[in-house]
């Protein structure tokens, strides 16, 4: 299956910073998608606001209403789980408080994880998120699991403060499901590739503003937008494809 990974939109209606179009850049990203290849679902791993306010919800389910594929949404610690449930009742939500949800597809499952702590930048792995995952996971299906916040160090220091906490609860959990094949995260900015706990992890980056790879305090850099395009073959690998949001023309050759 395809799944196109949309992550940190921050959207708004006014730029950010004065400077950052983060609906433009939505809009771009958006139209960049519809015209390649339909993906299976189009997943939006996190920060899909700037404040988490209703009128912005609303803005990203009109932008999301027209799209001809599925969509599913994790909240990220700019979001409001609340008012994300509100706007958008028709995603197949858990018992709140988490807004954790279960996605089935032919030959494999997607668990898409709650990690925000409401009020903080951190995230967390904690006893209910974990009661969660017992429950939702499937035994003899192949699963991919997604949440925003990474649970690692991505070598940023802004970055890696405000990151998940409670990564041994989540790795000693992985332990016990080998079915879990890799990870998808946001939060960062970047596009980032490693390991956790022995699987494949990657975060996306923003089709946005990026932080900025470097020593001292965070900050926000014009660096070209991006998404991610995961070609999923459950049981066999995952193959991840990082796209900016910024289109050229394609050049065609021939034998010769």
């Amino acid at each position: 299956m395809r799944i196109v990974q949309l992550s940190d939109l921050h959207l708004s209606s006014q730029p950010l910073y004065g400077v950052v179009d983060t609906l433009a850049a939505l809009q771009l990203a958006l139209r960049r998608v519809v015209a390649s290849p339909a993906p299976d679902l189009l997943l939006l791993t996190g920060d899909l606001t700037s404040a988490g306010g209703g009128e912005e919800y609303a803005l990203l389910r009109s932008l999301l209403a027209v799209l001809p594929f599925p969509c599913a949404l994790l909240p990220g610690n700019h979001d409001d789980r609340d008012r994300l449930r509100a706007v958008f009742p028709g995603q197949a939500w858990a018992a709140a408080p988490l807004c954790c949800q279960r996605l089935d597809f032919d030959g494999g499952t997607l668990l898409l994880l709650d990690s925000i702590v409401p009020g903080e930048e951190w995230g967390e792995v904690a006893a209910p998120q974990i009661d969660w995952l017992e429950a939702a996971c499937p035994q003899r299906r192949p699963v991919l699991l997604a949440l925003h916040h990474p649970p690692f160090n991505v070598g940023i220091a802004g970055m890696d403060r405000i990151r998940c906490r409670g990564e041994a609860l989540l790795a000693a959990w992985l332990a016990r499901h080998e079915q879990v094949e890799a990870m998808l995260c946001g939060h960062v900015h970047r596009f980032v590739s490693t390991t956790f706990a022995g699987r494949p992890a990657i975060v996306a980056p923003s089709p946005a503003h990026q932080i900025a790879l470097q020593d001292g305090p965070l900050a926000y850099t014009l660096e070209p937008g991006g998404y991610l395009l995961h070609d999923w073959s459950p049981g066999e690998r995952l193959c991840s494809h990082y796209l900016p949001v910024a289109t050229s023309l394609t050049q065609c050759y021939g034998d010769g």
